[in-house]
Parts: C-alpha cells; structure tokens; sequence
C-alpha cells in the first residue's frame, strides 16, 4: 500500500470519528408524581422554599453554627474530595478521544582502542585503534484509535454523568449536615428551657414539703402527706444531672457538627428561646422532586449505566487505529561515512472480534442489569422522597394539633396558679394548695416544651424532605465554585 493510500485511509478514519454519534437517549423514570401533595398546607400560596430556611428559626447563633459547619464539616469534606475526584475522572475518560504524542530521543559517544591478532589485526589496525564515534536518534510517535461507533464518547458521558452525581450527593450531605445543625440546636434550647422549668418545679416541691412537715410539727398535716411531698422533690431533684447530660451531649454534638473537638462546645446564648417556623408553603410534587439531590443523583445514574451500556455494545463493532513515527539519527565513526538521516512510518489497523467465548454478550447483558437496576432505584428515590414529604407534612401537623392541646392545658393550669393565690389572699385556701397547683402548672408548662421540641424536629424533617437549602449549601465551602448545578 502506497504512503498516499494510507494517508487516505486515515483521513477518512478522522473524519468518520470527528462526526457527532447519534445522542443517547436516557431511559425515563416509570413512575409519574402526582400533580398536588395531599398535605394542604403545601398548596398555600409562597415563594417556594427559602434558601436559608433555617434562618426562619430566628438565632443568630444558630445561623453562625450551620454557615460553620458547611465549611469545616468532616462529612461534606469527604463528599467534596470525592467531587473532585470524579471531575478528575472525567478528564482521564476524555483522554482516549484524542491521540498520544510522544518523543523520545538518545545520544552516545565511542572510544575505542583495540585491536586483532595476525593479518586481519594488520588490516583494521588504522580503525580500531584509539578511534571514536558519536551519534544520536531523536523521534517523534502518535497513536490514535478514532471513536467511528461512538464508544469511547458513551465512557466520557458515563463519567460527566457520573461526577454530576458525585455533586449532587454532595448536596445531599450538605442538607443532612444543616438538618442536623438545627435539630440539635433546637433541642439544647429546648432542653435548657425545661431545665428553667424543672428547676422552678423543684423550688415549688422544696417549699411544699417544708411547709407540709412544718404543719406536720404542729398537728395539722399527716405524716402520708409529708412523705407524699418529699417523694415529689426527690422524684424532681433526680431528673436534673439526666437533663444536664443531654444538654451537654446536645453541645458536644454540634462542637462536631461544626468540624470542632466535642470538648469545644459552642457558646451559650443568653436566652433559650426559639422560634419554630411555620410549616413550608407553594410545595409541589415536580419542584421538590427537581430539588432532591437524591432523586437527581439517581437519574444521573441511570444516565451513566445507559452510557456506558452503548459503550459495550460499541465493543461488538470494528476498531480501527492510526499511528506515525518519525525519526532523524547519525551514527559516525571516525575513519568510517558516517550514516543517518530521516525515517517516517505511517500504520493503519483494523481488529475485529469474532470469537471471544461470551465475553462481550456476557459484559452486554451485565449492563442491561445495570441499567434495569439504576432505573428501579431511580423509582424508589421518587416513591420514598414523595413519601418523606407526605409524612413530614402530617407529622407537623399532628405535632401542631397536640401543641395547641398542651399550651391550652397550661394556660388553664396558669389561670388555676391565679385563682388559687387570689383564695389565699383571701383566707379561703392554704398554701399547700397553692403550691401544689403551681406544681401542676410548671408540669403542664414542661409538656408544652417537649411538643415545641418535637414540633421543631419535625419541621426540620420537612424542610430536609423538601430539599431546602441545597442551593445555598453547594455555594458555601472553599470549594464552591466546583460546579453548582448538574
């Protein structure tokens, strides 16, 4: 084959693999969400979720907590590095559609002072003794296999698709990071709230069973009495050091939340009060499911195993290469014509499989399990993601309902605390009472704390259902310029 047959042939490789394969038509989820959540509060009219929802809790020591800990959590850390690493293996798949250019090149130098016995020693006497030689070899060598059936493009877009999974999952641990960051905020409040509670209760119990034993002393109260008050404080006085650990626990969970030692507790606010935010409003189906960096990461899936399955089936298809060599050497030696100059190569290849024993029917069928299976977990996302709303809504709403119960029942117990001073003042009831009926208020004030905290917890599982905040969460950190959105 002449040298201009073969530079046809690759040019006509070149431009076979230059054109543009046909795109790859990503398989679609089979199940179609609902046009409208049950929950009603989600068709309320709003602007759709904030951002930085969690700023709706109204503590700027909590928003200085969360902004922290998108920067120095270990977790969202990990999921970036893992980012990077993806994007780093997008361009490793690049790499095998363009040519591999390499040189290479070599020099030496010669003395020589040797000789032969007898006549033929006599002959090569003038070339053998005391004489030197140099010479180099420099080249230049390319290598390409032209991607004629689309193979190596479908490795690329795996690999994109792949790394914009990579990023999504990131997002994801970002809003699992800022759900846990408020959730366990809310609950140290909470829990430093009935602390005041409990030990407002306890100096109620103390002043009741003083009182109690000092009518005891003068025979106006029974010994049942006295022992029935002293239970009560100690009863009281015992739930304190449990309330004391959990508060601490809670600060030493945000210290790591926020990439700190859990001996380095995140400073106390001066109050503990914390608004909890109304439910989310103007939520719908399609937009959380375009939210969900879970759902998005399992459709990016599903794209990468339905590329890298028309990357196998581009196995079955012929494969061609193209390579060149060029190379300019000398080699001289003195009393002998030195020799070199240029020397080019030019190769064409063809391969064919035509017996490979299942190999490639085998890798085919593998990946359309693949691909199946990346489907019926992009389903599931969508199923358990529809499902977490719904459930979140009802929650919060139930949790609503039994706040609403208990602030009732104290603010009845707050009116009884008054009405039963007012006797008092009037001679028409004792003091125990009294006391007793403020017992029973700063109770009922204790459950109304435990249903704001629970309240919280399942607003926060709410926001987190409806994938709020994600988008501020992929533009914090040192690496957020690495690619916001897929």
């Amino acid at each position: 084959m002449t040298l201009h047959a073969l530079l046809a042939a690759g040019t006509a490789l070149g431009l076979a693999a230059c054109a543009s394969s046909p795109p790859l038509a990503s398989p679609q989820a089979t199940v179609s969400p609902p046009a409208r959540l049950v929950a009603p509060e989600a068709g309320l009219p709003s602007a759709g979720a904030p951002d930085r929802w969690w700023t709706l809790w109204g503590d700027p020591g909590l928003d200085a907590l969360v902004e922290k800990a998108l920067v120095a959590n270990a977790d969202i850390r990990v999921a970036q590095a893992h980012v990077r690493a993806a994007r780093a293996l997008v361009s490793v798949s690049e790499a095998a559609l363009y040519p591999t250019v390499a040189a290479n090149g070599a020099a030496w130098g010669t003395l020589a002072d040797t000789g032969a016995d007898g006549a033929l020693g006599s002959l090569l006497a003038p070339f053998s003794e005391g004489n030197t030689g140099a010479g180099y070899l420099v080249g230049l060598g390319a290598q390409w296999e032209p991607d004629v059936f689309g193979g190596r493009h479908a490795d690329a877009e795996a690999a994109r698709a792949l790394a914009d999974s990579a990023q999504w999952l990131a997002h994801g641990v970002a809003l699992t990071v800022i759900g846990d960051v408020v959730e366990n905020y809310q609950q140290w409040q909470g829990l430093r709230r009935r602390l005041t509670i409990l030990d407002q209760s306890i100096a109620s119990a103390r002043l009741l069973a003083d009182y109690l034993s000092a009518r005891q002393r003068i025979g106006q109260a029974k010994a049942l009495d006295v022992t029935k008050a002293q239970a009560a404080l100690a009863s009281l006085e015992a739930g304190r050091a449990p309330l004391l650990s959990l508060i601490d626990a809670r600060r030493r969970r945000l210290a790591v939340l926020a990439g700190d030692l859990p001996e380095t507790l995140p400073a106390q606010a001066a109050s503990a009060d914390l608004l909890v935010p109304p439910p989310p409003a103007g939520q719908f189906p399609s937009a959380i499911l375009e939210r969900r960096p879970d759902v998005r990461a399992r459709k990016l899936i599903v794209a990468a195993r339905a590329a890298r399955l028309k990357s196998l089936k581009a196995d079955l298809m012929p494969r061609f290469g193209i390579s060149f060599m060029g190379q300019d050497g000398h080699i001289a030696l003195s009393g002998l014509p030195g020799f070199g100059g240029p020397l080019g190569l030019v190769g064409v290849k063809a391969s064919v499989p035509i017996f490979t024993g299942g190999l490639l029917r085998g890798r085919i069928a593998a990946g359309h399990g693949e691909l199946e299976a990346a489907l019926a977990g992009q389903d599931r996302a969508i199923l358990l993601a529809l499902e977490e709303v719904e459930t979140a809504y009802a929650l919060r709403t139930g949790l609503d309902a039994r706040l609403r119960g208990f602030e009732q029942a104290r603010d009845l117990s707050a009116r009884r605390v008054d009405q039963a001073q007012a006797f008092y003042r009037a001679g028409r009831m004792a003091l125990g009472d009294v006391l007793q009926a403020r017992l029973d208020a700063f109770a009922d004030a204790d459950k109304v704390e435990q249903a704001k905290v629970a309240q919280g917890s399942a607003t926060v599982q709410l926001y987190r259902a409806i994938a709020g905040g994600w988008g501020q969460a992929s533009q914090t950190g040192p690496n957020a310029s690495e690619g916001a959105h897929p």
